[in-house]
């Protein structure tokens, strides 16, 4: 029978209580600062002995092993979701929670995290598939299981991430629709009578989201000098239970009479690149200018109701305009206008086109559109047949200029 070792050794021992082999192994210090000491048991002494070598080993060469087993993908993944609301937007926060709760655990989540094989991941595909979900929603719900799993490798819980590992259902990205030139001048001279229109014109012109015109504030409008800074956007939030108890809450999160969290609110853009200076045309300088004027006789109007908050583009009395509603009016003033029925987004979409057809380099592209990647320009290309006209006239300049073929320096 073994008997206990010294502080911060390894020790086997035999119970005399059921006769069993019992060692004990310290890895090091738990969170808190107390001792992260191992348990592991078996009916031999070389059994166990065994096991001791082979914690001690991991605990050597610094590799983390969670204590006791593996936990369940379901409770790995709510723990991951505990620590990503620490770093992540609210509005990504919410996506991961749906895809983890709604998606991922009911299929798979009771294997064990170290057991997760690539089949059990496709498995998960095909569930949702069979349930119906597109496959653009699938392949969110693969980012969200893959963002966790990284995680979990890079703590040392498991080896590899089997969702790259996974076949991975074909997916092509939906084909952007731009407005074309013609669209796009319409709607821009309708603008000038469409409440808020300017708005509008700004998506179109400069490619800004629709969150980040209508966060734009006065004071991130230089009219003089012509500039346009973007820094904030308007969000709506999903409002989170503010009560002591929330399981025992009879009400949702939004009718929680203590909620908190929610509703309209100003957040910083979601990338570094996102925070940008953008130049204003002196068309968009002077409609700016009658937006303003517009506005203050609307809050002259509205007298003690006006709510001041210093934005752009308000409601009749100077609240922040929901997202929701932008929409539909686009949607209303596109159909006043006689243009096709296009998404908001497609006047961000037209902004770029119309860039890239003016050959505007696409580095600057990037820029203005606050983009993080290059590949962003790439989905553009076949949508701009235009750039091909330009290369195309470009090289028969450069290599049939008339001026050049009257005088041709031919060496003997």
């Amino acid at each position: 029978m073994g008997t206990r070792a010294a502080n911060n050794r390894s020790s086997v021992f035999q119970s005399t209580t059921d006769g069993r082999w019992y060692g004990f192994v310290t890895m090091g210090t738990k969170p808190d600062g107390s001792a992260d000491r191992r348990k592991r048991s078996g009916r031999t002494q070389a059994e166990v002995t065994r096991k001791v070598r082979e914690l001690e080993r991991l605990r050597d060469e610094n590799a983390k092993v969670a204590a006791g087993r593996s936990p369940r993908l379901s409770e790995w993944l709510e723990d991951w979701l505990k620590a990503s609301a620490l770093r992540v937007r609210p509005s990504s926060l919410y996506g991961y929670t749906t895809d983890v709760r709604a998606h991922i655990s009911p299929a798979i989540g009771k294997h064990r995290v170290s057991d997760l094989e690539p089949e059990h991941v496709e498995y998960l595909y095909t569930v949702l598939l069979a349930k119906g979900l597109n496959v653009g929603t699938v392949h969110h719900v693969r980012r969200t299981l893959n963002k966790a799993l990284n995680d979990a490798v890079r703590r040392q819980r498991i080896p590899r991430n089997p969702v790259t590992l996974a076949h991975t259902p074909r997916y092509d990205a939906p084909e952007i629709d731009p407005l074309t030139v013609a669209e796009a001048r319409t709607l821009v001279a309708a603008a000038h009578d469409e409440p808020n229109g300017v708005a509008f014109m700004l998506a179109i012109s400069l490619g800004l989201r629709r969150g980040e015109v209508l966060g734009l504030s006065w004071a991130d409008i230089d009219l003089e000098r012509g500039q346009l800074r973007v820094r904030q956007q308007l969000e709506r939030r999903r409002w989170r239970h503010g009560c002591d108890d929330p399981e025992r809450c009879d009400e949702k999160p939004a009718k929680c009479p203590e909620r908190r969290d929610g509703g309209l609110v100003l957040a910083e853009p979601k990338t570094r690149q996102s925070r940008r200076t953008l130049p204003l045309p002196p068309q968009l300088v002077e409609a700016l200018l009658q937006h303003r004027l517009a506005q203050r006789k609307a809050r002259i109007y509205a007298g003690s109701e006006w709510h001041e908050q210093g934005l752009v583009f308000t409601t009749v009395t100077g609240r922040p305009i929901d997202p929701r509603d932008h929409s539909v009016h686009w949607v209303q003033f596109l159909e006043r206008a006689g243009v096709r029925p296009a998404r908001l987004h497609d006047a961000r979409h037209t902004a770029a086109t119309l860039l890239l057809v003016q050959g505007v380099d696409q580095r600057v592209v990037m820029d203005m559109l606050g983009w993080t990647s290059p590949t962003m320009t790439a989905r553009y290309q076949h949508v701009v047949p235009g750039l091909v006209e330009e290369a195309n006239r470009r090289m028969s300049e450069l290599l049939w200029d008339d001026a050049s073929a009257s005088q041709p320096d031919i060496t003997l």
